[in-house]
């Protein structure tokens, strides 16, 4: 996590760029995240207004995902 953090954009939070990055994939139409207080909600929901993250930032957040979270949990699907 600590490596996504430099590459969250201004006025955006480290859940809303998850959000957005899944979001931003083309096999990708809603998200279904977790949240247990209504400001949680009202933040996520917020995600898909956001400005769409750049090129570099996604291909950034692919390379950390390829890198440190995907070894993790491929072999669930």
């Amino acid at each position: 996590m600590e490596d996504l953090r430099p590459l969250v954009p201004t006025g955006m939070s480290l859940a809303q760029m998850a959000l957005r990055w899944i979001l931003m994939h083309p096999a990708i139409t809603c998200t279904i995240p977790g949240a247990k207080h209504v400001a949680q909600v009202e933040e996520n929901a917020a995600a898909s207004d956001l400005a769409p993250l750049s090129a570099a930032t996604m291909q950034e957040i692919q390379a950390i995902y390829t890198g440190q979270i995907r070894p993790l949990v491929q072999h669930y699907w």
